[in-house]
C-alpha cells in the first residue's frame, strides 16, 4: 500500500462508503451474527469470524480495477483473492486514518456519525458489525486489554447472503406454487403490502399504493392459479387456439372486424405490386409489419385450401393476428388482429437461449399504423385504426391514451359529456409498450401510475366485444368481468429471459457485484456529488430507491424492505421535476381527464368510493385520490431490463449506457434493419434487426442504430432545426397536438409508399412527445460505476 496523508485517507474512506453504501443491519439480519455463542478467544478469532466476512463486502469494490480504485483509493485496498493480507491492510488503514481518537474514523464514517459521505452507514451504532469492529480496533490500540474486551461481545461466524440473484419477474405466486400440489393454499399477494407506511425510513421508497378492485382476486389454491393461467393463455396469446381473444370480438367465433384469409393472401399483389407471390410470403408480411411469426402454430389457409382439411391451413400468421375458430374447434377461415400487435415482439432467436425469440409482452417491434393501413386497403372494416393512427414511430404505440380509451364506452350516455370535454387536453404521444413479465412486480399501471394494478378491466379493452356498437353493453362488459382474472393470471406468469451468455458473452460476476452495491446503496444526492437535480423524498437516493431491491443481501435487509416478499416490487412515482423525461404523457392525463374518468366504467365508476365520492380504482392522478403526492412517472421494475431496449417511457434512448450517461444520447437515430432477401431489394420493407449476433450491442446493452442529421429524408420525420429559435412544421403541429386530445391520432398523411414506411423507423427526439432528456441525476456517476451498474443489470 502507498503511504498517503491523513487527509487523503479521509477522502478515501468517503469514497469507500460511497461505493459500499448504506447497508445497515446486513449482518444482524442473517444467521451467524455476532450476538450469540461463546465470545471469541483472540483478536484473530474475532477478525476471521466477524470482521473479515464483512470486509469481503468492501472487497467487492476496493480492489485493483474496482469502482473504488480511484485517486487516493490505494489507502484502503484489498487483495481481490488473497484474504491472508486483510488484517494487515486493515491495521495499516487504521493507522493512516488517525487510530482511535477516541473513536476511529473508520467507525465514525461507517456508522454515519461523521459526514460527508455519500453511502450512508454500513455499520450502524449498536449493530453486531459496529461492535465487532470497535473491539478489534481497540485491540489494535491496547493488546493487553484485548481479552477483557473480547468478553463483551458474542461469538459466532458471520454468513452473508449473496449480492447476485434474480427471480426474473413474474408473480411471487407462481414461484411459490412451483412443484407444489394443486391443493396447496396460495398466500397473500405481496403487492397488497404496498400501503402507506410500508417504506417509512426504508432505503426503497414506495408511494404508489395497492388498491383492491374486485373480490375474486385470490385464486385460493395453486391448482386454481394454474387453471386461471391456462385459461388466460388463449385469450391473450391468441395464436389460433379455441377461445382466442381478438379485436373488439371477445373470444367469439365471429366479429364485425374479421375478414377472410383470401384478403390477407392478396397483399403481395394489391399493396406490394409484385409479379408473383413470394415463397417466403409469411416472413415478408411479418417483416413489413414488424411482428415476428408466432412462436407456436398460428395457421391460416393459403389460396384454395380448406382450413378444416389442413389443420387450419399451411400458412403461418404473425403473432398479432389469429384465425377464428368455432366452439367445436373447427376453423372459420376468418382472421382478426389481437393485442399482440402492440405487446408482441422478439429478442434474438429461440436457439439463442431460454425464453428468446418471438415473445409475448415485450417491447414492440411493430408499426401498427402501417398494418392497419394495409388491412384497410384489403378489408374496409379494418380501417378504423388506420384513421386513428396508433403510432408515428415503428416500435412505439399511443397505447395509454385516455382520450382514446373513452371511445370504448362512448355509448355509455352518462359518461359522454366528460368524454367530449377531454378532447381539448394534450395528446399523450409516443410510448414504448412496457413488458408484461414485470406486471407481477408493480402496484400501479401505466407510465404515470394512472391506475392501480388491480384495475384489470382495461387489460382486455382491445378485445372488448362489439365496440363501438354495444347493442347490449351490459353483456359486453360482463365478458370482460368473466375473463379478466384468467388473462391477468397468464400475463403475471411470464418470466424475463436471462442474459444469454453463450451468445452475448459471460457476465463479469466481480464487476456485477460492484454494480449491485452501487445500485442499492450509492446516494446520487450525496453532499459531495453536488447533484443539481432536485432530490426526491424518501429512500436512500440510490437506483434501488426508485426501482426496487433485487440482490438477496439487500432484499433480506430490514433497512431496505419491510419483508423479503417485496423483492423486485417497484412502486415509486418519481416527481416530474426529478425524473424530467418528456412530460407530454403526463400532461395528457390531466385533471380534466381524471374528472372524466370518474364516470367511466374502465375507471370503476361502479366501484368503492372514497370520502370525496371518487372510485378508489379510478385515475390516481386525480387530486381527490393522490392527495399531496406529486405528479411524475412510475419507475419500472428492472427484471430482464437488458431485453427491453429502447429505454424511457417514450423509447427515446437506444441503450443502457445512454440512460446512465445523458450526454451520449443521439438526437435523431434509426435502429438497424434486416437485409432484404436476394432479389427483393427495394421491393419489400424489412423490420428491425433483432438478431443478437448482428443487431444487439452487448457492450452498451441495447439495439444497434445509426445516427442521423437534420435536413434529410421526408418531412416531418427529419423536420428539425439545430437552431433553438428555428421554427419547423413539427413545432406548429406540436401546438395542435398539445391542445387537441385525439389530434395526434387523427392528423396523419395516408401511408401509400414504402418510402413512407421506411421513414417511420426514424426516432426524432425533436418531435412532440419524443424528447430524449431526463434521468439527468446519473451524470454524477463515473464511467466505471456506469459499467458496473450495466454489468449488474445483465443479471436481473
Amino acid at each position: 500500500m502507498k503511504t498517503q496523508s491523513r487527509q487523503g485517507g479521509i477522502l478515501l474512506l468517503a469514497l469507500l462508503l460511497s461505493a459500499c453504501g448504506d447497508y445497515s443491519g446486513r449482518s444482524d439480519a442473517v444467521t451467524g451474527g455476532g450476538g450469540g455463542g461463546a465470545s471469541p478467544r483472540s483478536m484473530e478469532q474475532l477478525f476471521t469470524g466477524q470482521v473479515q466476512p464483512r470486509l469481503d463486502f468492501c472487497r467487492t469494490c476496493h480492489i485493483d480495477g474496482g469502482v473504488a480504485d480511484v485517486e487516493d483509493g490505494q489507502d484502503f485496498m484489498l487483495h481481490p483473492t488473497d484474504r491472508s493480507q486483510d488484517l494487515a491492510n486493515l491495521r495499516a488503514s487504521w493507522e493512516r486514518l488517525g487510530r482511535n481518537n477516541p473513536t476511529s474514523r473508520i467507525l465514525l464514517m461507517s456508522s454515519g456519525q461523521e459526514t460527508p459521505h455519500s453511502g450512508g452507514a454500513p455499520w450502524p451504532v449498536g449493530s453486531d458489525a459496529y461492535r465487532a469492529m470497535d473491539v478489534l480496533l481497540k485491540c489494535f490500540e491496547d493488546a493487553s486489554g484485548c481479552a477483557a474486551l473480547l468478553g463483551t461481545i458474542g461469538g459466532g461466524v458471520v454468513s452473508e447472503l449473496p449480492l447476485l440473484g434474480s427471480r426474473r419477474g413474474g408473480h411471487y405466486w407462481f414461484d411459490y406454487c412451483a412443484g407444489k400440489p394443486d391443493s396447496t393454499p396460495v398466500p397473500q399477494d405481496p403487492r397488497e403490502l404496498v400501503t402507506p407506511g410500508v417504506s417509512e425510513g426504508k432505503a426503497v421508497h414506495m408511494n404508489a399504493w395497492w388498491q383492491t378492485c374486485q373480490a375474486d382476486n385470490h385464486p385460493g389454491t395453486c391448482g386454481e392459479l394454474r387453471a386461471r393461467s391456462d385459461r388466460g393463455y388463449p385469450l391473450v396469446a391468441s395464436d389460433g387456439e379455441v377461445g382466442a381473444g381478438h379485436f373488439f370480438g371477445g373470444n367469439a367465433p365471429t366479429a364485425f372486424y374479421a375478414f377472410g384469409a383470401d384478403k390477407y393472401n392478396q397483399m403481395w399483389d394489391r399493396i406490394w405490386k409484385l409479379d408473383a407471390r413470394p415463397g417466403n410470403y409469411d416472413e415478408l408480411v411479418a417483416e413489413r409489419w414488424g411482428m415476428p411469426l408466432s412462436p407456436t402454430s398460428n395457421p391460416y389457409p393459403l389460396p384454395g385450401e380448406d382450413p378444416n382439411a389442413t389443420n387450419g391451413g399451411s400458412g403461418q400468421l404473425p403473432m398479432g393476428m389469429t384465425q377464428l375458430r368455432n366452439e367445436d374447434g373447427s376453423w372459420t377461415g376468418k382472421l382478426n388482429v389481437t393485442c399482440n400487435i402492440c405487446h408482441g415482439g422478439g429478442v434474438g432467436d429461440k436457439s439463442d437461449g431460454p425464453g428468446l425469440g418471438a415473445m409475448y409482452g415485450t417491447n414492440s417491434l411493430s408499426d401498427i399504423t402501417v398494418m392497419f393501413s394495409d388491412l384497410a386497403r384489403l378489408a374496409p372494416q379494418q380501417s378504423a385504426l388506420a384513421l386513428i393512427s396508433q403510432n408515428k414511430v415503428r416500435g412505439t404505440g399511443n397505447i395509454t391514451n385516455f382520450q382514446l380509451f373513452g371511445t370504448l364506452t362512448i355509448t355509455d350516455v352518462p359518461g359522454l359529456p366528460g368524454y367530449l370535454s377531454i378532447q381539448t387536453q394534450p395528446s399523450t404521444g409516443t410510448e414504448d409498450p412496457p413488458v408484461w413479465w414485470n406486471v407481477g412486480s408493480r402496484s400501479g399501471k401505466f407510465f404515470d401510475g394512472g391506475q392501480v394494478m388491480d384495475a384489470k378491466r382495461i387489460e382486455l379493452s382491445f378485445h372488448f366485444p362489439n365496440t363501438p356498437f354495444h347493442f347490449n353493453m351490459a353483456e359486453d362488459k360482463q365478458w370482460i368481468i368473466d375473463h379478466q382474472q384468467d388473462s391477468d393470471a397468464w400475463i403475471m406468469s411470464l418470466k424475463s429471459p436471462p442474459w444469454p451468455e453463450s451468445k452475448l458473452g459471460t457476465i463479469d460476476r466481480k464487476m456485477a457485484e460492484q454494480g449491485a452495491v452501487i445500485f442499492h446503496s450509492k446516494n446520487l444526492w450525496a453532499e459531495t456529488l453536488h447533484n443539481p437535480v432536485p432530490e426526491p423524498e424518501g429512500g436512500n437516493g440510490s437506483c434501488a430507491s426508485c426501482h426496487g431491491a433485487y440482490s438477496p443481501r439487500y432484499v433480506h435487509d430490514k433497512a431496505y424492505l419491510d419483508t423479503p416478499l417485496l423483492e423486485g416490487i417497484a412502486a415509486n412515482i418519481v416527481p416530474i421535476e426529478t425524473i424530467a423525461t418528456d412530460r407530454r404523457r403526463l400532461d395528457g392525463n390531466s385533471q380534466l381527464v381524471a374528472l372524466a374518468a370518474r364516470s367511466n366504467w374502465f375507471a370503476y365508476n361502479d366501484g368503492e368510493k372514497n370520502e370525496n365520492g371518487v372510485s378508489l380504482c379510478a385515475d390516481w392522478n386525480d387530486t381527490a385520490l393522490r392527495g399531496d403526492r406529486k405528479l411524475g412517472y412510475l419507475a419500472p421494475p428492472l427484471y430482464g431490463v437488458w431485453a427491453t431496449a429502447p429505454y424511457f417511457h417514450n423509447g427515446a434512448v437506444p441503450n443502457l449506457w445512454q440512460v446512465l450517461q445523458p450526454t451520449a444520447r443521439p438526437a435523431i437515430w434509426r435502429r438497424n434493419s434486416k437485409t432484404a432477401p436476394a432479389g427483393m431489394e427495394g421491393k419489400v420493407v424489412m423490420g428491425f434487426d433483432s438478431a443478437l449476433a448482428t443487431g444487439y450491442d452487448k457492450a452498451d446493452v441495447g439495439w444497434k442504430y445509426e445516427t442521423l442529421s437534420c435536413g434529410i429524408g421526408s418531412m416531418p420525420f427529419y423536420d428539425c432545426s439545430d437552431d433553438p429559435d428555428g421554427a419547423t412544421i413539427q413545432d406548429a403541429l406540436a401546438l395542435v397536438w398539445a391542445n387537441g386530445g385525439l389530434a395526434w391520432n387523427l392528423i396523419n398523411a395516408p401511408i401509400l409508399s414504402d418510402r413512407q414506411v421506411e421513414d417511420r423507423k426514424v426516432y426524432n427526439s425533436f418531435y412532440y412527445s419524443q424528447d430524449k432528456g431526463g434521468h439527468e441525476f446519473t451524470r454524477v456517476l463515473t464511467d466505471q460505476e456506469r459499467r458496473a451498474l450495466i454489468e449488474y443489470m445483465k443479471t436481473l
